[in-house]
């Protein structure tokens, strides 16, 4: 479907009467192909993505945004469109400000791009893949190979980790070869104490040359004005049998949401990891207390300056292994510094939800843990899917966090209702 009028012609038609204003004269060609119906629900929405399902067909391929019109004027919505395979797309977008509870807003879906500040983007250095909301980094994911300090052993060495993570104004809130533990490097997802194929593995206790994971290829990507996607596979590589063999391949589908405030209070990201067999071999998880997703405070943070929350009210005191859907860790290298931290959320639909979260006794780390109740595995006929979001925040806990998991697990009703066309 083509526009009616060309972009350059509209940008002269608003230069030639600029009391209409730019933006009003490209919403006028811009053709309306429908409309979304959001209801919020029981819970607030501020500033957060929500989507809606596209049709397998009549819906165009192409560029799209939104326009909200009420009392107080009309507001021009970056969406993007979702490329899942196999499934419907989704078309994302960011209701700006507060949608109170159980209200109703509606936003015309319009053909065409508009202008937005801040965008978000993949940059490849070699090594990472560094994603940035405008010109501010995220996080990185390290593909490389990334060799252990001097100091340390080689075996510390490792890919396929998160590292570093940024806040908002810049502070980084990961570690990487913590002197203490060098194999909790950043954000990584690891099992401990594993049974594959007769023999004791070992995929988080790396320098015991038990197992390890690494990554193994680049999947997609995917950048644009709501969201920057990174899919990657990841191996879990067992190396106790007399050559090694990949027990699992496990893909991470990282996604960063943008941000509408100038200055946010957070940066906001998903990881979806999805871990399969690679063979016709299981794996076998016994009862143990960590492994899962886990992720390392920064350099500095120590039992005196780094506190736990849990979403039942736990500390570091007597949270160890609460079962909550999300937990909190904030901390600073000295008093003088500000605080900062991560919180992650557990989707409801993981494995042994709400799963037990590791926090360790001195430590500034924390893991969500499903072995911590009990044996289980994964087999070639039963993978294991499990989602979470990470808020990266300036400050102590965030006082919105159980309201964003709300959203997180229970998405709120989206509608769609597309132009029709007389023949």
């Amino acid at each position: 479907m083509k526009r009616f009028v060309p972009y350059f012609q509209r940008l002269v038609l608003a230069l030639t009467f600029p009391w209409i204003g730019m933006l009003s004269a490209i919403h006028a060609a811009d053709p309306t192909i429908g409309q979304i119906t959001l209801k919020s629900g029981k819970h607030v929405i501020t500033d957060e993505p929500v989507f809606v399902l596209l049709p397998e067909t009549g819906f165009p391929d192409t560029t799209v945004y939104l326009l909200e019109k009420s009392s107080a004027g009309t507001k021009t919505i970056p969406a993007q469109i979702e490329n899942r395979k196999n499934a419907a797309n989704r078309l994302w977008f960011i209701p700006p400000g507060k949608t109170t509870a159980d209200t109703s807003r509606v936003f015309e879906i319009k053909i065409g791009q508009t202008t937005f500040e801040n965008g978000v983007s993949i940059k490849d250095s070699g090594e990472a893949f560094q994603i940035r909301i405008g010109n501010r980094p995220v996080l990185n994911y390290n593909y490389k190979h990334r060799a252990a300090p001097k100091l340390l052993h080689p075996l510390y060495g490792r890919s396929a980790h998160i590292h570093p993570i940024w806040t908002p104004s810049g502070k980084i809130v990961s570690d990487e070869f913590p002197p203490d533990h060098a194999h909790q490097s950043g954000q990584f997802l690891a099992y401990t104490n594993c049974l594959f194929e007769g023999r004791v593995t070992n995929f988080w206790e790396i320098k015991s040359n038990k197992g390890r994971v690494r990554f193994h290829k680049l999947v997609s990507q995917q950048s644009g004005p709501v969201f920057a996607e990174l899919k990657v596979k990841q191996e879990h590589v067992d190396l106790t049998g007399s050559e090694e063999k990949v027990a699992l391949l496990e893909t991470w589908t990282i996604r960063v949401w943008n941000q509408i405030a100038k200055q946010p209070k957070f940066w906001m990201y998903d990881i979806s990891s999805e871990a399969r067999c690679a063979s016709e071999s299981p794996l076998l998880l016994p009862k143990y207390h960590y492994g899962g997703m886990a992720i390392r405070g920064g350099r500095g943070w120590d039992k005196n300056n780094c506190r736990f929350l849990t979403s039942n009210g736990k500390t570091r005191k007597d949270g160890n292994h609460d079962r909550a859907h999300w937990c909190d860790i904030y901390g600073r290298p000295t008093a003088e510094t500000p605080w900062s931290g991560f919180t992650i959320l557990s989707h409801r639909t993981n494995f042994r939800h709400p799963e037990p979260v590791r926090i360790h006794p001195s430590m500034p780390y924390m893991v969500f843990t499903p072995s911590a109740l009990g044996d289980w595995k994964i087999t070639p006929e039963q993978p294991n899917i499990s989602r979470y979001r990470f808020l990266v925040h300036d400050g102590p806990t965030l006082q919105e966090t159980e309201q964003i998991w709300h959203i997180y697990a229970y998405p709120p009703q989206t509608t769609l209702q597309l132009v029709t066309k007389n023949n």
